[in-house]
């Protein structure tokens, strides 16, 4: 689900960047992007509405299958909600018709762009409810008979507004901030700065401020889903000591409200001093002490081996390397084919359309490969952190049965008690039955040569290299740049200061 928030920020920042649909300063205000965006997924709607009362009634009867299918249909309705806002946005110019009626507004016109989806989104969970519903009850006569706690049965308003924190809200208040903040900035710096300051200075005080924003954008998140500090007792005490042991700070270790419902955990922030660990109360309550500290060993991993800032600039990387390329391909491209007596503007339209596809593609497939590496790293940090002894010098410390049994364990967990199906793939993590096969295939190895820490190694490397690099060649053609305007300035003065010299004769 936040990958389809991150798609549709990404819409609104492809149109900013203008590469979508371009409209003519003449063009009229037009309602048929947002029928495009809303009227796809409102059909589906209504037909779900039928479906909904079906799948209920088999469901009664006891064919859970009717449940997995209403489940599929959400997430296709939901992809069809986005892909349709999308293409209003990119393909037909919705954001710059926004902003012709309202102005170029910070962060709202973005917001409006994008708002069709959520909306969409949201009314999604509201018709599904009576299907959540029947599961929940049926959750809590299950843990009634076991003697466990229980949470009520939230109401529907009370489940969309848990849907919508853990769904969108942790995905879409983050980013709204660093892009409220960097549109500011871009409308207040130049405004500040003396006339004749480089456009570089102004440049680089907008990327500070982009940085900062980053770097607290962990307390809007902390916000939007409303977590507290975990309260004292014997497992915060052992919560706190994985993370003492690993040499990792962090500000607190936060509960996430959901009425039990959720079984999730996350770190959040770059720097020791704003940064977070969250942990769902249903996760906490609903697993055993040693899969809720398998589960804290994980999230300490990401941290241990700083896949924050890896991912950023892995994705900056990918988008970067492949922009480059696909922008040497570009004027050959053109020129190939308009030996075959094409050309002319719909062949540059057709062409940018194309790379941004490519580009989208390349970047979804190589970010997810490796987000799914980071994450097997942080099962195998949690395996050895869990099947380390004492009384065994650490170059001889092997991982053990214990250690990768209790992380496949509670990988279990969240995929049962989150009704997810083990051997589905999803883009970031990949399957939770891949992952405890790979946990499996390390116990007897010794934990300072673990072939996932290598292959994580050779991945940082790469994108250092490529990072070096591609700075090299911006810097390149910023001094080429510079060059070339001082070379203008000079030309153009030239006439200026022959004229002005005193004339003899």
């Amino acid at each position: 689900m936040q990958l389809l928030v991150l798609l549709l920020i990404i819409s609104v920042l492809i149109a900013d960047s203008g590469l979508g649909a371009r409209l003519e300063p003449a063009d009229a205000w037009s309602w048929a992007p947002l029928l495009v965006a809303i009227v796809p997924t409102l059909l589906g709607m209504l037909l779900e509405l039928v479906l909904v009362r079906r799948t209920l009634a088999q469901a009664s009867r006891g064919a859970m299958g009717s449940i997995l299918r209403a489940g599929a249909r959400l997430r296709l309705l939901q992809w069809i909600a986005v892909v349709s806002t999308m293409f209003a946005v990119i393909g037909m110019g919705w954001l710059e018709l926004l902003r012709a009626t309202i102005g170029d507004l910070v962060v709202i016109d973005e917001l409006l762009a994008i708002l069709p989806a959520l909306a969409l989104i949201c009314l999604l969970w509201i018709v599904q409810w009576p299907v959540e519903r029947m599961l929940r009850e049926a959750v809590v006569m299950r843990r009634l008979d076991r003697g466990l706690p229980v949470h009520p049965v939230p109401t529907a308003s009370r489940h969309l507004l848990v849907q919508a924190r853990a769904n969108l809200l942790v995905v879409l208040v983050p980013a709204v901030f660093v892009l409220a903040c960097v549109e500011s900035a871009e409308g207040l710096v130049p405004l500040l700065l003396p006339d004749g300051a480089p456009e570089s200075l102004s440049f680089f005080i907008v990327g500070v401020v982009a940085i900062a924003a980053l770097v607290l954008s962990p307390f809007g998140v902390v916000l939007a889903v409303d977590a507290g500090p975990m309260p004292k007792g014997p497992m915060r005490d052992s919560l706190q000591s994985i993370l003492d042991d690993a040499g990792v700070r962090v500000r607190d270790i936060r509960l996430w409200p959901s009425g039990g419902t959720l079984l999730n955990g996350a770190v959040i922030g770059f720097l020791p001093r704003l940064r977070f660990v969250l942990l769902t109360d249903g996760l906490v309550e609903n697993m055993p002490e040693e899969e809720v500290r398998a589960v804290m060993a994980h999230e300490v991993g990401h941290l241990r081996h700083r896949h924050l800032p890896w991912t950023m600039a892995v994705l900056v990387g990918l988008i970067w390397l492949i922009g480059q390329l696909l922008e040497w391909l570009a004027e050959p491209t053109y020129r190939f084919l308009e030996g075959y007596g094409h050309g002319g503007q719909s062949l540059v339209d057709a062409i940018e359309w194309g790379a941004m596809a490519v580009l989208l593609v390349g970047v979804f497939i190589g970010f997810g490969w490796v987000s799914r590496r980071f994450e097997l790293q942080a099962d195998a940090f949690a395996a050895v952190r869990l099947s380390a002894r004492d009384d065994v010098a650490p170059e001889q410390d092997t991982v053990d049965s214990h250690g990768a049994g209790s992380m496949c364990a509670a990988l279990e967990s969240v995929a049962r008690m989150n009704g997810l199906n083990p051997r589905r793939h999803t883009w970031r993590h990949g399957s939770i039955r891949w992952r405890q096969l790979r946990l499996q295939g390390l116990v007897g190895r010794s934990t300072l040569a673990l072939p996932v820490d290598r292959e994580v190694l050779a991945i940082k490397l790469t994108v250092a290299v490529t990072m070096v690099l591609l700075g090299f060649m911006a810097l390149k053609d910023y001094s080429t740049a510079s060059d070339a305007v001082e070379s203008i300035s000079s030309f153009e003065a030239t006439p200026l200061e022959s004229s002005e010299r005193p004339r003899h004769g």
